[in-house]
């Protein structure tokens, strides 16, 4: 056999074995992407809204639908051209905070990631919650605010001016307080009282403007926070004073429960007073106690009702300046903080914002009136944020 023979063979022989393989890579491989037919993915749908109108008090709207993104980040809501804060979702349901709209037939839309179209809803009610209020409109630091049983508000300025807005809106200057007021308080006489950071309590005569001196407590006890119960005593505190009972003949009894604390916020009502409060010098979560009380203002064992650490990192590192109580049991914190109006539910366990993306920043002091209007003053100077006192539809009443 020649050699140019033998060479063709073993040609012959390599090209055979070489199309042997190369049918069966053709046959093991995927089918390429542009063989295949488009799958249109399925249009979000919008079923209904719950509830049917975001009344006042409403702070989470459910959306029901299909075809949704169940990742939360996935999902796009609309009300109007507002976007609303997704907070949960499935592919079914998408939770939202509510709006920053007054709308009486809004339009919501709900846009998910790979979805080529858009869902649509409408008409949608939604009702306005918040509204300036006092015409606050020197920005001028604000301190401490009260709302007496004729809905009359006063607000005390950080330069110890106050000032008395009537329920049509109008406001005028009532008097000079001696200090800086922390909080501010109706007493039964109708008359406000302040804590200033002093041993002093003043009581400002809201018919005359007139300030004196209502009471001095003994030496080393400086407060800042304090509330009328309905038999007139008066429960008060600050930095490691213990929570202290001033009564109505001006004697005082003091709970033995809080002398290494610093009491950021108090507030009587029925039968219980409620303390907020941390370890002095500590940066640990802030803690909402509840005592039992009694006509003659004996205050009983110290109950935990809330610890904020179970909020999660991002409420529970902040200060906490006033608590309020609603008829229902839910507490409302002013904080100083960025959307600054907290809702705790203690039979529940849990901490949110309320009316999240809605109230300004930075919150100072907060007064329930006699309905379902609470009073909030909001502020800061660094980072700057506006002066100001707002007014809240919360949907409900308070506890008094």
């Amino acid at each position: 056999m020649t050699i140019s023979l033998l060479f063709s063979r073993k040609m012959m022989l390599l090209m055979t074995l070489l199309l042997v393989a190369a049918a069966g890579c053709e046959y093991d491989a995927a089918e390429p992407v542009w063989y295949k037919e488009y799958a249109k993915p399925a249009a979000p749908v919008i079923h209904q809204l719950e509830p049917a109108v975001a009344i006042p008090g409403v702070n989470i709207i459910t959306i029901q639908g299909a075809n949704f993104s169940p990742s939360a980040d996935s999902n796009v809501v609309y009300f109007d051209a507002i976007t609303a804060q997704v907070t949960e979702a499935t592919s079914t349901m998408i939770r939202v905070r509510r709006p920053n709209l007054d709308a009486d037939s809004s339009t919501v839309k709900v846009a998910t990631r790979h979805a080529l179209t858009v869902a649509k809803y409408s008409p949608y009610k939604v009702d306005r919650v918040l509204e300036n209020y006092g015409a606050f409109v020197d920005n001028l630091e604000l301190s401490a605010l009260a709302v007496d049983k004729d809905e009359n508000l006063y607000v005390v300025e950080y330069s110890k001016t106050i000032r008395k807005v009537t329920p049509d809106g109008s406001k005028t200057l009532l008097g000079t307080a001696t200090r800086t007021a922390y909080d501010a308080a109706i007493g039964p006489d109708g008359h406000l009282y302040l804590t200033e950071n002093n041993r002093a309590i003043d009581l400002v005569n809201t018919t005359t403007g007139a300030v004196t001196v209502w009471t001095r407590l003994p030496t080393g006890k400086v407060v800042k926070y304090g509330d009328f119960d309905s038999y007139g005593n008066f429960y008060t505190g600050g930095t490691r004073s213990d929570l202290i009972v001033v009564h109505p003949d001006l004697s005082v009894t003091y709970a033995n429960a809080y002398a290494g604390d610093d009491i950021t916020a108090i507030r009587a009502f029925k039968d219980f007073v409620y303390v907020v409060s941390r370890t002095y010098g500590a940066q640990d979560p802030i803690k909402i106690w509840k005592h039992p009380i009694d006509a003659a203002g004996n205050v009983g064992a110290q109950e935990l009702v809330f610890d904020l650490a179970a909020a999660g990192t991002a409420l529970s590192s902040r200060s906490v300046r006033a608590i309020a109580v609603a008829a229902n049991g839910t507490l409302y914190l002013a904080t100083d903080a960025p959307d600054p109006l907290l809702v705790i539910d203690p039979a529940a366990g849990s901490a949110d914002l309320f009316y999240g993306g809605i109230v300004p920043s930075y919150g100072k002091d907060l007064a329930w009136g006699n309905g379902n209007y609470l009073y909030l003053i909001t502020g800061n100077a660094a980072p700057a944020q506006d002066w100001t006192v707002y007014r809240a539809d919360m949907g409900i009443t308070n506890a008094q």
